[in-house]
């Protein structure tokens, strides 16, 4: 499989499995478990988050959720979206991901 010979494109890209996906990492930041926590919150959620909704799930304090989508920020791993004053977290992969398989389904009907 192609995918599990992405490592030999270089330093900083490598593939990671989140909840039931396998996702291609490539910026240089090393990811902890947080990280990855929240990722899988966004796969539960349709690709989306909130600081409520970590908080909530992994009984986090404010300030350790806040670092750790900050940090997803900054990387482009993650969007923040404003919307009448609530802060949505988006997943853009995990996201897609799920476009994805609505559209395939969407396939099936047409058969």
């Amino acid at each position: 499989m192609a995918i599990s010979k992405v490592g030999k494109l270089g330093s900083g890209v490598r593939t990671l499995k989140v909840g039931e996906s396998t996702m291609i990492v490539s910026v240089p930041t090393e990811l902890d478990q947080d990280h990855m926590e929240i990722m899988a919150l966004a796969q539960e959620g349709g690709g989306k988050v909130t600081k409520e909704d970590v908080m909530d799930k992994t009984k986090w304090k404010r300030e350790r959720t806040k670092r750790a989508l900050d940090l997803l920020l900054s990387q482009g791993m993650a969007w923040l979206d404003l919307h009448r004053g609530k802060e949505t977290y988006w997943v853009p992969s995990i996201w897609k991901e799920g476009l994805d398989d609505t559209m395939e389904a969407g396939d099936d009907d047409d058969e």
